[in-house]
């Protein structure tokens, strides 16, 4: 075998490797057009014919604009969907169970709230049975339960911070990340129940402007994948650093599977209304579209924090 054959061998061979880790998981995506949350496997096309799980809003006001959908493990219900949903000065954060049906709409709901703030991100703290929601024109909201039932949430708290973007428990470290305009920032939580609080831990980290996103990388175990308009950090978080590692336009969401693959959205076009195309981008393996389709954030199905 010469060099040019056992180099064509080795591109087979990791083109191959790439299909499999593509076929290992689910990719939920807000579909902000027809005000739906679906869930495909990675390798099938994302068509109405592929959709393995679903929740639609029928766009009534305050639900339309799906912005994010999130995947946490209860030992209550077992896995629930936290999303939020709005237009600016309109919103809605919403709790379902996953599991229940198929198919889900807002009578299937477990808890929801009104929040005027834009909500663009919602997270879960275990044990303290809090939930955090980002608004992204300057705050966080906290609500906390009186039990294990989410329909108990209230909320408790309300912080400043200004274009409040995304937020993401970490449980290796027992911390709430937050991310907006040119900060991110970490909290601990604070008792439990009702009585949960947030308090700021640890020093800001700077990053170039307009936080968007936070996710883990699941392939690099200690760091955190940090969107701005135009980069991708990774950040450390012990090190508290954040270093570029990628440059694109209008990056709405990214991650990194355990396989090492990495997926992303993007608006394609600032100078509409839209906040985002009809693709998900991947690293390796194919990008899926679905046209016609607003598609604002791809997730990883997971229910695991790091």
């Amino acid at each position: 075998m010469d060099a040019t054959q056992a180099q064509a061998q080795a591109q087979a061979q990791t083109t191959a490797t790439a299909t499999a880790t593509a076929g290992a998981y689910k990719v939920a995506i807000t579909e902000q057009k027809k005000g739906q949350v679906l869930l495909f496997d990675r390798t099938a096309g994302f068509t109405d014919a592929n959709v393995l799980w679903s929740f639609s809003t029928g766009n009534a006001p305050g639900w339309d604009h799906p912005f994010e959908v999130r995947f946490r493990e209860t030992q209550r219900y077992g896995t629930i969907a936290l999303m939020t949903f709005g237009k600016p000065g309109e919103g809605r954060a919403g709790i379902v169970d996953v599991t229940s049906k198929p198919h889900l709409t807002r009578a299937d709901l477990m808890w929801s709230a009104r929040i005027t703030s834009y909500p663009h991100s919602i997270e879960r703290v275990p044990r303290a049975g809090t939930v955090v929601v980002a608004g992204s024109r300057d705050r966080l909201h906290v609500f906390a339960p009186s039990g294990s039932d989410p329909a108990t949430l209230k909320e408790v708290q309300t912080l400043a911070f200004t274009k409040a973007h995304a937020v993401l428990w970490d449980d290796q470290n027992e911390l709430l990340w937050v991310t907006g305009g040119t900060l991110v920032r970490t909290y601990r939580v604070k008792g439990t129940l009702r009585a949960a609080r947030l308090e700021k831990h640890g020093r800001d980290i700077t990053i170039a402007g307009n936080g968007h996103d936070i996710q883990p990388d699941y392939a690099r175990p200690g760091t955190l994948l940090v969107t701005d308009s135009h980069r991708v950090y990774s950040v450390d978080k012990t090190a508290r650093t954040a270093t570029v590692i990628a440059r694109m336009s209008y990056v709405k969401s990214y991650v990194r599977h355990a396989g090492g693959q990495a997926m992303w959205t993007a608006d394609p076009d600032v100078e509409d209304s839209v906040w985002g195309g009809s693709t998900v981008r991947f690293s390796t393996g194919g990008d899926r579209t679905r046209p016609g389709a607003q598609i604002y954030k791809a997730r990883l199905y997971t229910t695991r924090f790091h």
